[in-house]
């Protein structure tokens, strides 16, 4: 994180709204060489996402479901970076105070960091909705879904989209992705049933 390659490719805007907090700390961390000290333990395994994909696929309950997606999530974010933990933190403090772009240019530093993590282009692509750039939260999220095409929260959001541009058959494909991965997701047949009538004139 120290070195000046990975300080030259971070770009934080200077002038006039200043860095925000989290801004401050990122560069302060990178400019003393790292944001945690070394561990001598091994770090722990990646978690196996394509059987927590499984279990939730064959979840029984609401309930069981609820518990898998909680732990997908957080495999999901198992390879963050700190720094990248960091801006993403910050990027949901902007998005929480209803400052959008804020959320965007953090997760804009985020993806220089780690391109890679597909999650960070789903969280920019939510970040890009709540900012009513429509086109660039659905860029980010043919990413994201090329990365981890087994992201029911990603084709969530990107139903969502679809709905907000108009497209209710995009809307209602991209459920029926929802359904195949997560079955138990709340409010799942209903929503389906809405956007098949929307797309199609007509009741499932």
């Amino acid at each position: 994180m120290g070195d000046a390659k990975t300080r030259a490719r971070l770009r934080f805007p200077a002038g006039g709204r200043g860095f925000s907090r989290v801004r401050g700390v990122v560069a302060v961390l990178l400019w003393l060489g790292g944001a945690v000290p070394a561990r001598a333990d091994a770090p722990a395994p990646p978690p196996d996402l394509s059987v927590l994909t499984g279990q939730l696929a064959r979840a029984a309950s609401r309930a069981a479901a609820a518990d898998l997606e909680v732990r997908l999530e957080r495999a999901r974010r198992h390879g963050l970076s700190p720094t990248a933990r960091l801006l993403e933190r910050g990027a949901m403090a902007h998005l929480a105070d209803g400052k959008a772009l804020g959320a965007v240019e953090d997760l804009n530093d985020a993806l220089v960091l780690q391109p890679d993590i597909a999650i960070l282009w789903r969280d920019r692509a939510q970040a890009r909705l709540a900012a009513r750039d429509l086109t660039g939260a659905v860029a980010d999220l043919g990413v994201a879904l090329q990365r981890d095409g087994q992201d029911a929260v990603a084709w969530r959001l990107l139903s969502a989209v679809e709905e907000q541009r108009g497209d209710w058959q995009a809307a209602e494909k991209a459920w029926q992705r929802v359904m195949a991965l997560d079955p138990m997701v709340e409010g799942g047949r209903a929503n389906g049933e809405r956007l098949h009538l929307k797309a199609f004139g007509r009741p499932t």
